[in-house]
């Protein structure tokens, strides 16, 4: 494992990182601003990875769907900020369509140095949503490729 990731304190934005953590995500609940909140959704994507295995995948069983790892992303998978244009999406495309562990853990820190380098130039614009609210649910279709095996 590399050494230079998030996990260990040490990611390429590991300070910005901290900063923004501390000043926007709160301890329980949805974040109040924009910002904290997608850090709050990456978070907790990353976090499933490396302390449970957890990992998104295009097919997942309805229960690991409905989980909070996968509602994060759901969330993420749709998200874009209107002012600045910055998207999300395909971010967790690359997430979720990583063939390897080493391509998935890659996907992981881009995914988190892209939204703190968009974070860090943000007002503290607020927040509406939580990313664990069933309306993000279905915007990714994570059974996809179980379709696709039926077939076979």
């Amino acid at each position: 494992m590399d050494n230079n990731i998030y996990w260990t304190c040490n990611g390429k934005y590991q300070k910005e990182y901290d900063e923004l953590w501390a000043r926007l995500v709160p301890p329980e609940g949805k974040a109040v601003t924009k910002a904290g909140e997608v850090l709050r959704a990456v978070s907790r994507i990353y976090y499933r990875w490396y302390n449970d295995g957890d990992r998104i995948q295009p097919s997942l069983d309805e229960w690991v769907a409905r989980s909070s790892t996968a509602k994060g992303f759901n969330y993420l998978y749709q998200f874009r900020d209107a002012v600045s244009g910055f998207s999300t999406k395909e971010l967790m495309e690359n997430i979720v369509f990583a063939a390897t562990e080493e391509d998935y853990e890659t996907a992981l820190e881009r995914a988190v140095d892209a939204i703190i380098e968009w974070a860090v130039k943000q007002p503290d614009t607020p927040n509406e949503d939580d990313f664990l609210d069933e309306k993000f649910d279905d915007a990714f279709e994570f059974d996809i490729l179980r379709d696709e095996e039926e077939d076979w």
